[in-house]
């Protein structure tokens, strides 16, 4: 018991994420009567915890392995998923627009994305690695820039910007290709939480900051008053999720049905929800996108409020050790991995709140999925060795 103690006082990560796999194993197993375009949904949250027991053994291997072995193989890693990634986008545009028929082997098209390789028993979604692997990258290259440019000029941020960007952009693009737009935000914002911690000067985050402004004041003004351009900028699945966002209640025979249902169904719970597996209208990805309203329709604020303690305890503590690491690589990378989990995290929530677009962007840690969490449990396992060698180097100081 003292060892175990002991454990989770010096790996604190460990018992956070003890806890987020409790709450999604549970929060998926309540999912179970909602749940209708998935071979039987009981035995998800079993699933779920497999890839948790799956996760830990990762974690362990990359502890004992060190992260500077990643480092180095970094773009062998790279390299392995741009195949994968455009072996899915080819095989999409072919499905969607030529024959109809998948020419990549295991190659799946789920929800008008071909985003996935159907191996027996799981399925392999290479850009959830892949948005990983990008910031492991971008952190080695943005301490190798800063140690090698000791005075910054122009020139020498330009080429470092153009140098980020020709590793992030082709697989961003080949995601984008595959119709999976919530990853390639994800990665973007992983992109930019590296780019604001490498000491970039701050004009360069200003002009992002008023493109980005000009972009989303154009699009609300094309909305409102020429919406037949925006419908041509904005088509498909992803222009109904935008209506359904908009008006759930005006929409609700079609685009808005998924969000005004749960709206319904979490609207009533209270402080203590309807109870286990409570269906009190059923809508579609309760396992995954919509996992959050599940946990708040079934255990009410209390629910919701206890798994939001979990997730912001979790961010704390790798902020912490990001911020205590001597090592500036280690610090790129905790900020590229917590940006994307912050991200991730804000937008689900909004999104099931109705605050922002659905985007098809899930809860990490909670919703159903092996590709997702065992690509953020490579990262917790690199955050578990930069804890080691923070404690290493506290126990050196203190014997002095």
């Amino acid at each position: 018991m003292e060892r175990l103690k002991k454990l989770c006082l010096q790996q604190p990560l460990i018992p956070i994420v003890f806890i987020l796999a409790c709450i999604s194993c549970f929060a998926i197993f309540n999912a179970t009567p909602l749940i209708s375009k998935v071979s039987s949904p009981e035995t998800l949250w079993l699933k779920q915890g497999l890839f948790y027991l799956i996760s830990a053994i990762i974690i362990f291997i990359i502890y004992k392995v060190g992260n500077e072995q990643i480092y180095d193989k970094i773009w062998i890693i790279y390299g392995i998923l741009m195949v994968l990634l455009a072996g899915l986008a080819i095989d999409h545009i072919v499905y969607t627009r030529f024959l109809g028929k998948h020419i990549v082997p295991l190659a799946s098209y789920v929800n008008g994305a071909t985003s996935w390789y159907n191996i027996p028993g799981f399925s392999l979604q290479p850009s959830e690695f892949m948005k990983i692997a990008i910031v492991i990258a971008l952190a080695k290259i943005t301490k190798d820039y800063n140690d090698y440019y000791l005075v910054r000029t122009f020139e020498t941020e330009v080429k470092y910007i153009i140098k980020c960007m020709a590793v992030v952009i082709p697989p961003a693009f080949l995601v984008y290709l595959q119709n999976d737009t919530g990853v390639v935000l994800i990665i973007l914002v992983g992109v930019l939480f590296v780019l604001f911690s490498s000491g970039l000067r701050g004009q360069w985050f200003t002009v992002g900051i008023i493109v980005i402004a000009l972009v989303v004041g154009i699009g609300a003004y094309l909305f409102i008053y020429q919406p037949d351009i925006f419908s041509k900028i904005i088509s498909g699945h992803k222009l109904d999720r935008f209506y359904g966002w908009v008006d759930p209640e005006g929409t609700v025979g079609k685009e808005g049905y998924q969000l005004f249902y749960s709206l319904l169904s979490y609207g009533t719970a209270g402080w203590f929800g309807h109870g286990i597996q409570a269906v009190i209208k059923v809508f579609p990805e309760a396992q995954t996108d919509f996992i959050f309203a599940v946990i708040v329709t079934d255990f009410g604020y209390i629910g919701g409020l206890i798994t939001i303690a979990a997730i912001v305890a979790l961010d704390v503590v790798i902020l912490k050790i990001g911020f205590d690491s001597t090592n500036d690589r280690d610090k790129y990378f905790t900020m590229g991995i917590i940006g994307m989990l912050i991200f991730q995290q804000v937008w689900n929530i909004g999104m099931i709140l109705g605050l922002l677009p659905i985007t098809g962007i899930t809860l990490p840690f909670i919703s159903n999925g092996g590709s997702s969490l065992l690509s953020y449990m490579i990262a917790i396992g690199m955050l578990v060795d930069m804890n080691s060698q923070n404690n290493i180097l506290k126990n050196r100081l203190t014997s002095f």
